[in-house]
């Protein structure tokens, strides 16, 4: 990809209005500086003297914070919260990157995902994280509350050029029943799934696996990912893409398997939320018009960017994506 063709995507892209439905999580980060602690009067234990605290939208969140970033011209997040501490942060932060927040539901009986991080800090500048603090749903949302859902999808699809699909959690807000809405949907424009557990349920739909979630989902140990591409693409009846890391993606319409090579970067890596920057950097740049294999190559382009980000799951603004190329 060239300079010329690059600025082209993204002059192209601010006319893109893309919805995300899916699961909006927060990554808490809590610090304690563990010099401060004093041995606790009530038990044996050095408490974690929390210093500082930082919070960033994770999942689906960090697909909509990707598409502000590249500059779509509006994104419409469709996605279910809890009325607690976490998801009065998570609209905040949408707020703050501009994200039309009209489709957020919020349900009293729901869990605001969070998955909190708490760093130990000493002496010596090593670092420790002590194990995740997980805030998860554990059943799919009321019928009242999927209703609302499938409502909001359908009014966000009248309004999208695409849209991508976040199914990051077991019992999120893409449920069975809003999988079968957004195959009816996918007969009439682009939607672009990336799902952990529920690839085998998607149709007409665009499903984007990774190597791993592709065998998983087709139950073998090992798979060519042209091949695999195309058993999804004839089976959903639409195109598919497999994402290989290092080794790039591959893209399938009819039959016909294209690899798309990755860009090279050199370590340090942190490949958390690189799947999320590539199906928002891949639905929005394709909305455009451009060819699939052609999207695939803007998304890696994007991707090669947020994985040099150490400890965040970060974005590639026009102006990150411009330098890479030059």
């Amino acid at each position: 990809m060239n300079l010329t063709e690059l600025n082209e995507i993204l002059n192209n892209i601010k006319n893109v209005t893309v919805g995300m439905i899916g699961d909006i999580c927060l990554d808490a980060y809590w610090h304690a500086d563990m010099k401060l602690s004093v041995l606790s009067n009530e038990t044996p234990h050095y408490p974690l003297p929390v210093v500082k605290e930082t919070y960033s939208l994770g999942g689906g969140g960090n697909v909509v914070s990707n598409l502000a970033a590249v500059g779509v011209k509006r994104v419409i997040p469709v996605s279910v919260l809890g009325d607690d501490w976490r998801g009065a942060i998570v609209s905040k932060c949408l707020q703050k990157i501009g994200a039309d927040c009209s489709y957020i539901i919020t349900d009293k009986a729901r869990v605001t995902p969070c998955y909190v991080k708490p760093m130990r800090h000493g002496i010596s500048d090593v670092i420790y994280e002590d194990p995740r603090l997980d805030f998860e749903n554990r059943s799919y949302p009321s019928k009242e509350t999927e209703d609302k859902v499938i409502d909001a999808l359908e009014k966000t699809a009248a309004e999208a050029d695409i849209i991508a699909v976040c199914d990051q959690t077991l019992f999120g807000a893409v449920s069975p029943a809003v999988i079968e809405k957004l195959n009816e949907i996918g007969k009439k424009m682009p939607v672009v799934s990336d799902s952990h557990s529920h690839i085998n349920q998607f149709r007409n739909v665009i499903v984007k696996p990774n190597e791993r979630e592709a065998a998983a989902a087709l139950n073998t140990p090992e798979i060519n990912i042209e091949e695999a591409a195309r058993v999804f693409s004839q089976r959903n009846s639409a195109p598919a893409i497999i994402t290989a890391g290092e080794n790039g993606s591959v893209w399938c319409r009819d039959g016909k398997a294209v690899s798309v090579p990755a860009f090279k970067v050199n370590p340090p890596l942190d490949i958390v939320g690189a799947g999320d920057t590539f199906i928002s950097a891949f639905c929005a740049s394709y909305a455009t018009g451009i060819p699939g294999e052609k999207a695939l190559e803007f998304a890696n382009l994007a991707s090669s960017i947020t994985v040099k980000k150490i400890g965040t799951t970060g974005t590639a603004s026009p102006e990150e994506l411009r330098a890479a190329v030059r």
